[in-house]
């Protein structure tokens, strides 16, 4: 079995902004998709959770994007296990645009029994099989990431959520979440298509909450972030801006 998971697409309608370029949470829904598909073949995906009640949940990722592919643009995603770790799952990324290195991208993943909500072992036998890519890693300090939020009375952007953000697991996509924040960054009169994103999920939204607050504030060439709901703080990272004229 190859340690290398790839699957092609082409960037669609849907997923592009006024721009006609991918939106952060396409950006994010491609990682992603490449992720369970190559997890599902090792029965550590979607499949798990309907079978067994078990899914991967996203700590953290660091992404750098180089360029955002455009409407009916041709796209490569290539994934890999970086190892698995007790409950941790360690995963590197990139998109290609031909071969064009367009996003690279380092995630962990905690395995988490949806049942009691707790982090359990990956089990051993599937642990075992699963194939660990050799390829270098994009951020091998992932582990070591700390995020301080926005100061107190931040700028601030309200952000509805619908329906179709929240995903199998009965929670807030992942992906929903940069869609949040890629809206109060243009509220907030940044740039929203950052050249970097470092973010760690702290706790679930519920299907019953209906809004969040994304707070920023500027720090130099980045801006802190943070995704609150009525019980605290969700999500917290940090945006690096793209310089002027960055495509």
């Amino acid at each position: 079995m190859h340690t290398e998971f790839t699957f092609s697409t082409v960037v669609s309608y849907w997923d592009v902004d006024r721009d006609q370029r991918l939106t952060l949470g396409g950006v994010f829904k491609l990682l992603q998709e490449a992720a369970i598909k190559h997890a599902d073949l090792f029965g550590l995906g979607a499949q798990a959770m309907a079978a067994r009640g078990e899914s991967w949940v996203l700590n953290r990722m660091a992404v750098a994007i180089t360029r955002y592919p455009r409407y009916e643009e041709a796209v490569k995603v290539v994934t890999w296990s970086a190892g698995i770790r007790g409950f941790r799952g360690y995963r590197d990324l990139r998109i290609y645009c031909g071969e064009e290195l367009v996003v690279s991208a380092s995630s962990l993943w905690l395995y988490l029994d949806l049942r009691t909500k707790t982090l359990m072992r990956v089990p051993p036998d599937r642990a075992a099989q699963f194939p660990v890519g050799a390829a270098e890693v994009f951020r091998p300090d992932l582990d070591k990431l700390r995020f301080t939020p926005p100061v107190p009375g931040a700028a601030g952007s309200a952000v509805s959520l619908r329906y179709s953000d929240f995903d199998g697991n009965g929670h807030l996509n992942n992906t929903a979440y940069l869609d949040c924040l890629q809206t109060a960054l243009a509220r907030g009169g940044h740039s929203p298509h950052p050249a970097g994103i470092e973010i760690q999920f702290l706790k679930e939204v519920a299907p019953t909450v209906e809004g969040v607050q994304v707070t920023l504030e500027a720090r130099g060439a980045a801006v802190a972030f943070g995704v609150a709901g009525p019980e605290g703080l969700h999500a917290q990272g940090l945006v690096t801006l793209a310089a002027a004229g960055s495509p």
